[in-house]
């Protein structure tokens, strides 16, 4: 790994990234003594490592994962998803690589916490100092987690910073294992949730959005579901994953004290959180309304599940915005996210069954002769009473756009070939014959390029709780546990106006491990999860090689034609053994030759 590289380009990325007054001096350019030299210079470079953190909602080859795995499809040519679902890639390539960036934020990370006691600001508290480093401490351990999730066992950079003069032969660094990796982030976030010196939450609006101890408490459960979890967990495909010495890089041998360590670190930060999920009263009532409870726990800022997110959300930024991206064409929107049929397909229906169950009221014929709680008379079907969730994340065919201006009539999606979305009239189209919508916010005017004010949520209260239900069912095969765990399932369903699990689906260890999943794959969707998911539990190669399907998008003439409400393929996709892992950039196994590449590639 080029850690001489690593040294001095996150010099120079981090001095160039805070505000532009740091940027020079009249005799060239800050240097890094100038940085511990006051509080502002200082609390900049701070503010600097979080940039490393991935927008996972910004598109155009960012790091949104929705178009690489069963959840959808980017219509657009120069999608690095496209090229990745037919096996088009390798280890030059660099579709949604972060080694490099992830990188950066560890060794500035550790730049800050070797020397930021340096800074004698007087109006720079000891207090203020110290609640710096355990952030800065945090976040190291943060982007340490990111790397092994993408990568597997990575190489723990020395805490001390390495000498940029170092020789070439000091910095043939091995590849640490697996769970000498997790071990090490473990240890580093409970040794910032044991100090003093960060406060378990920001009161203050202007701290919101920096790392806190809930934060860090979160990290921490992803980090061992992540240990706990099939892929790395017991999986034989790794046997031969070692360093050039022998080393074992991974254990094949399964351990289930790992779900229980998983299962305690979601309970813990639970236990912080009794007021629970966010539910939202509709206007006018005394009770809750699933639809804008699911809707706006995305989009109303700092409600009470909210765990961690980015203060600030590039909402109609028209180069990466998530919202532009998503959005019909006759709002000044993209047209490109198609979310697949194995998704619509996922939703449950308004009485909690799942569509293939017996009893769920689920026809994929005919079109509804009135209008339902959430839909219009002439629906197709396959739409009609579906649970709110659904309602709330896909625009189907003959769906209202959710911003509604004031005076102007409603705006009808038309998906079909010839339809004001429909691939007749434009590049810009889903494929697949839906659209996104949620986390759009329906007050963002985009015909105004106006997204409305609100921040992206990249941790809530309701991922935890599927945290502790998945590692709470696989530590424990007794009935009394799976009652446990499928509470936290029902408090979810209840959030989303759905009644509890049944009886049968709590009765074995499998039979709950599927409605986790299947739970886990609706509330979390189009969020950035199911890529990750897929691949950790090891099911990719059936999900994400299946074939993608939709509607017929290239049939229709207007929203009763049957001919498009047809499931037809989109992409065949490829999914190999290898792909669980991103492959090590070849670069970087050049400068470092000590690392060794990840199996397959």
């Amino acid at each position: 790994m080029p850690i001489r590289n690593i040294s001095i380009a996150v010099c120079l990325l981090v001095l160039t990234s805070c505000s532009k007054y740091l940027d020079k001096q009249p005799d060239d350019m800050l240097t890094m003594d100038d940085v511990w030299a006051s509080r502002p210079q200082s609390q900049a470079y701070l503010g600097s490592i979080y940039s490393f953190i991935p927008d996972e909602a910004k598109m155009q080859n960012n790091y949104n994962l929705l178009g690489i795995c069963d959840e959808g499809d980017f219509i657009w040519d120069a999608a690095w998803a496209g090229q990745m679902n037919i096996g088009n890639w390798n280890v030059s390539s660099g579709y949604y690589d972060k080694w490099k960036p992830f990188y950066q934020g560890i060794r500035s990370a550790s730049v800050f916490i070797n020397n930021i006691d340096k800074n004698n600001d007087p109006t720079l508290s000891i207090e203020i100092r110290n609640s710096w480093k355990q952030e800065a401490r945090a976040l190291r351990a943060i982007y340490y987690f990111y790397l092994v999730r993408q990568y597997g066992p990575v190489i723990i950079l020395p805490e001390a910073t390495i000498d940029v003069n170092a020789t070439n032969a000091e910095l043939q660094i091995p590849r640490n294992s697996f769970d000498e990796c997790i071990n090490y982030i473990v240890s580093e976030l409970d040794a910032v949730l044991q100090s003093p010196d960060l406060p378990e939450t920001f009161v203050n609006d202007k701290d919101k959005g920096r790392i806190d101890k809930r934060t860090v408490m979160g990290f921490k459960s992803r980090a061992l579901l992540l240990a706990a979890s099939p892929l790395w967990n017991g999986n034989a495909d790794y046997a031969g994953f070692k360093n050039a010495d022998g080393k074992q890089l991974v254990s094949t041998t399964y351990d289930e004290t790992k779900w229980k360590k998983a299962a305690a670190a979601a309970k813990a930060l639970i236990d912080l959180m009794p007021a629970g999920l966010y539910k939202k009263v509709a206007p006018g009532t005394n009770t809750f309304d699933p639809f804008i409870s699911v809707r706006d726990v995305l989009l109303d800022r700092w409600n009470q599940e909210v765990i961690y997110c980015r203060p600030q959300m590039a909402s109609s930024n028209a180069a990466d915005g998530w919202e532009r991206h998503c959005a019909p064409r006759f709002v000044n929107g993209w047209n490109g996210v198609g979310i697949s049929q194995q998704m619509i397909d996922a939703f449950f229906m308004i009485n909690g069954k799942k569509i293939s169950e017996a009893g769920s009221g689920y026809s994929e014929t005919g079109f509804a002769a009135a209008p339902g709680k959430y839909t219009k008379a002439g629906i197709f079907n396959m739409y009609v009473n579906r649970e709110p969730r659904f309602y709330a994340a896909v625009m189907y065919n003959g769906a209202d756009w959710i911003y509604k201006e004031n005076g102007k009539p409603v705006q009808t999606v038309q998906l079909y070939f010839t339809g004001n979305c429909g691939k007749q009239a434009s590049h810009d189209h889903s494929a697949t014959g839906y659209l996104c919508c949620k986390n759009i916010s329906p007050n963002s005017n985009l015909v105004e390029w106006t997204g409305a004010l609100r921040s992206l949520v990249m941790m809530r209260l309701a991922e935890i709780y599927l945290n502790y239900a998945e590692a709470l069912n696989e530590s424990m095969n007794d009935q009394s546990s799976r009652e446990e765990a499928a509470h936290y399932i029902d408090l979810i369903r209840e959030r989303a106006g759905l009644p509890a699990l049944e009886a049968a689906k709590k009765a074995s260890r499998e039979a709950l491990r599927t409605a986790i999943r299947d739970e886990r794959r609706v509330e979390l969707a189009f969020e950035n999860f199911r890529a990750w998911d897929t691949r950790r539990w090891k099911i990719a190669e059936q999900t994400d090689a299946a074939p993608l399907t939709g509607m017929n998008v290239d049939a229709g003439k207007n929203l009763a034609d049957p001919a498009f409400y047809k499931r037809t393929l989109i992409e065949k996709r490829v999914f190999k053994k290898s792909y669980y892992l991103w492959p090590i950039p070849q670069s970087e196994i050049v400068r470092n030759r000590a690392c060794v590449q990840n199996p397959g590639w």
